[in-house]
């Protein structure tokens, strides 16, 4: 996909921006009595545009059930339709936007602009696999896949939200609907956003959501039945793909989520797949040995690179380019160093195993939360309520006990929590509250993030609650932002087999106790996936991906932090504390390992903001 951008401009102010037209550039302009409307976009496999007197449409994505869309038309109109274009014209002129999108699936973003109503629409997929970010105010609205390029509106004044920043120091990732600048937001996963442009009011509108896959009734069914039903929906997905006729690619980090998505396309092709790894000389992170045996059982053409120190030297700067909000998840530099392998390749795809975990279910901690759960919270709150104002921070030997005081209030807050998805929250957070207003200047109230927004009331079980908080949260705005936006700078598709709608609803029927049997985690997938891969390539530890980036920062990046976190450069950005951030610099630096995740944080914003600010 591509990046667009656009505005609705009530002042209908003059503007300098790049209104080239080229082959590949699409330009929208035009203006009423009362506003002026500017949209670009890049033409491109799965960008489609239409123009007439009374609307303009532009859909960037792709849809996954066409074919099903099709037979709600009768025979005539379907004689009519051709191109995804033609067919969302049809859909939207004859159900209108609601019905719409409750019927299409896919990953895509959809824009309208309606002259005749005076209205203009935004919208974004069920799961949220694509960026899309949005301004309102009395006298502009700007939206784009970018929020980087809404410096370029007319009288738009860019500046960081305080809360936004939290946000990240807390997670690695600004978690929807905050965008790292003032006044923006990101359009949630399943919402459409609609701008009455007459009245300059909008309405936001939530048209899916995962919490209603939950709310359905578990069908018992035979454990057989489930796995080849599975396995068939995985299929269906993979074979939405439009990538027949061409050479695909995939990651393969040696893991049952990637493994199985490998065995299946290879089955299914009479060309070799094209499989990448990403490899680290620390055995005890490195599964490209694992992943190379897979890759020569299954017949792929794999190829493997090993990230060394210098690897981190050259990609760690481009993180400030190739994401668009400040990014700190420490897989992001294999992931840019995986799409570079491929466009290298010529290869214009590639297949992730992103949303593996939460469909098939790696749920952690459950009968810890379970019985968290038991006791009522209100006796949990009394409980912990005196051990919360004791100043843990300041209490020798404890203070200084290997992070003791954020651990401690992690737990503390977790036990006192309202339910699962604020424990999973409590326990997530890398700041504590209070350390937010000693670092973030302007940051006043606490955040509110998805985690405040999602609500399991119906059939669910606590296995459910778990892996719907980590797809709604780390996945929607972790996992897809990482994989996303590395692929999408060099140009290359990505296909999330993992995340389609029919498979997820339908996993979400299944028992806990299936999908987690005899403490075995995502059992169907293990089966499915041993169809094809002997049990014993794949049954072992996971690795995980916790590459040694305080190592990094020790050696080979420490002139580059200091270069970015320093009392000037703090002083003149005004957005940090300065010497509460230099503590930590200092602290790391003095040989308190402890303090690597936050100075990483902090560093990788300031490398993001320099390149922000152009």
């Amino acid at each position: 996909m591509k990046n667009f951008f656009g505005f609705i401009d009530y002042r209908k102010d003059n503007f300098s921006i790049n209104r080239q037209k080229s082959t590949n550039k699409i330009i929208f302009s035009q203006e009423t009595s009362d506003y002026h409307i500017f949209f670009r976009h890049h033409q491109n496999n799965f960008s489609n545009s239409y123009t007439d007197s009374n609307l303009f449409l532009f859909f960037n994505g792709n849809i996954s059930n066409k074919q099903e869309l099709l037979s709600w038309f009768s025979e005539e109109i379907k004689q009519q339709i051709s191109t995804q274009k033609e067919l969302l014209l049809f859909a939207y002129k004859a159900w209108g936007i609601e019905l719409l999108l409750e019927r299409l699936n896919g990953s895509f973003t959809l824009i309208i602009f309606n002259k005749k109503e005076n209205s203009l629409i935004v919208a974004k997929d069920k799961i949220g696999k694509t960026p899309l970010f949005f301004y309102h105010s009395e006298e502009l609205i700007v939206f784009g896949s970018q929020i980087s390029q809404f410096q370029e509106a007319p009288n738009f004044k860019a500046s960081i939200s305080p809360n936004a920043l939290a946000s990240y120091l807390q997670f690695g990732t600004v978690l929807q609907p905050l965008s790292i600048l003032d006044n923006c937001y990101k359009l949630k996963a399943g919402h459409y956003n609609y701008f009455d442009l007459s009245t300059k009011a909008q309405t936001y509108t939530k048209y899916w959501c995962l919490e209603s896959c939950y709310q359905e009734k578990k069908l018992p069914q035979k454990e057989e039945k489930v796995i080849e039903k599975a396995k068939q929906l995985l299929r269906e997905s993979l074979s939405q793909s439009n990538t027949s006729t061409e050479q695909v690619s995939a990651s393969l980090s040696g893991g049952y989520d990637s493994s199985t998505i490998v065995a299946l396309l290879q089955q299914d092709r009479t060309d070799k797949v094209a499989t990448f790894t990403i490899g680290f000389n620390e055995q005890e992170i490195n599964e490209a040995k694992d992943a190379k045996v897979i890759a020569s059982h299954l017949g792929t053409e794999h190829h493997e690179h090993y990230f060394s120190p210098k690897d981190a030297l050259e990609t760690i700067p481009k993180l400030a380019k190739v994401y668009d909000e400040p990014f700190a998840e420490y897989a992001a530099t294999p992931t840019i160093l995986t799409a570079e392998l491929i466009a290298q390749e010529g290869i214009s795809n590639i297949f992730v195993g992103d949303g593996g975990d939460e469909v098939f279910a790696t749920a952690d901690d459950v009968h810890f939360f379970e019985r968290i759960k038991q006791t009522p919270q209100l006796l949990r709150e009394i409980a912990t309520y005196p051990i919360k104002l004791l100043p843990l921070e300041k209490i020798p030997y404890l203070k200084d006990l290997h992070n003791f005081p954020t651990k401690a209030s992690k737990l503390l807050n977790i036990l006192s929590a309202p339910n699962i998805p604020k424990m999973i929250e409590s326990r997530n957070i890398l700041f504590r509250e209070d350390e937010l207003k000693m670092y973030v200047r302007g940051y006043k109230a606490p955040i509110e993030t998805t985690f405040n927004n999602i609500n399991f009331d119906g059939y669910q079980e606590s296995v459910d609650e778990i892996i719907g908080t980590y797809f709604k949260t780390t996945m929607t705005d972790g996992e897809l932002v990482k994989s996303y936006s590395a692929m999408n700078y060099h140009d290359i598709e990505i296909y999330t087999p993992f995340l389609n709608e029919k498979l997820i609803a339908y996993m979400a029927t299944i028992p806990a106790s299936v999908k987690i049997k005899d403490g075995i985690k995502k059992y169907i997938l293990k089966e499915i996936a041993y169809q094809y891969i002997p049990k014993k390539l794949l049954d072992r530890p996971k690795s995980g991906f916790d590459i040694p980036f305080g190592l990094w920062m020790q050696n080979e990046l420490k002139e580059l932090v200091y270069s970015e976190v320093n009392e000037e450069r703090l002083n003149e950005d005004k957005l940090f504390y300065t010497s509460s951030v230099i503590q930590i610099r200092d602290n790391f630096y003095g040989g308190n390992d402890a303090f690597k995740y936050k100075l990483w944080r902090i560093f990788i914003f300031q490398l993001w903001y320099k390149n922000f600010k152009g």
